[in-house]
């Protein structure tokens, strides 16, 4: 399954009124999908579509549920696959840093909102990772400086992020333990 597109999700959201920023809608999901929500992807596309809710076509909760299915995929392979859905190379790096600290914060607030409040109640690396995350989700690009470096910290940034929520999902969501038959039973 081929990973939706950034400005596609984002003209479908863009279509409802007072939709977030997809970048946003995209790190709820993942926040969502790390606490292990049961109620996906049906209170997630609610939620995103706010008021309208069930009003919104089906052509929109249609897209939102391919991008729940690909990132649910995704998160959970073994491949490492997750991407954060931001703008391309193309925009702007004050647009990408933006959706950057949007999808933090989406991301965060997916996490809490299943109950994980306080990061330094959470485990390390957990905690840790969920404070950066925090602390990456109130970033804003300023104009000056060498936009080479700026282009490679936010590569850094993404590259951190990517990895740390896939970290998270994989802590909080260990693969079951094979059960070893007795010793008494074998023979």
């Amino acid at each position: 399954m081929q990973a939706p597109d950034y400005h596609e999700i984002q003209a479908v959201l863009g279509d409802v009124e007072g939709g977030p920023a997809s970048a946003e809608a995209h790190g709820t999901l993942c926040g969502l999908l790390c606490v292990a929500a049961d109620d996906l992807p049906g209170a997630w596309i609610e939620n995103t579509l706010g008021d309208l809710g069930h009003d919104a076509s089906p052509a929109v909760a249609d897209v939102l549920e391919a991008l729940h299915d690909w990132t649910r995929d995704a998160i959970a392979g073994d491949e490492m696959a997750l991407a954060p859905m931001l703008p391309a190379d193309d925009v702007g790096l004050d647009k990408r840093t933006g959706a950057l600290a949007r999808w933090c914060q989406g991301f965060l607030y997916g996490l809490a909102v299943r109950g994980l409040k306080e990061p330094a109640t959470l485990p390390d690396p957990m905690g840790e990772l969920v404070s950066d995350l925090a602390e990456i989700g109130t970033a804003v690009h300023t104009e000056g400086g060498d936009e080479e470096t700026a282009e490679e910290a936010y590569a850094e940034l993404v590259e951190f992020v990517r990895v740390g929520v896939q970290l998270i999902f994989d802590e909080l969501n260990p693969p079951p333990k094979t059960q070893l038959p007795d010793r008494a039973t074998r023979h």
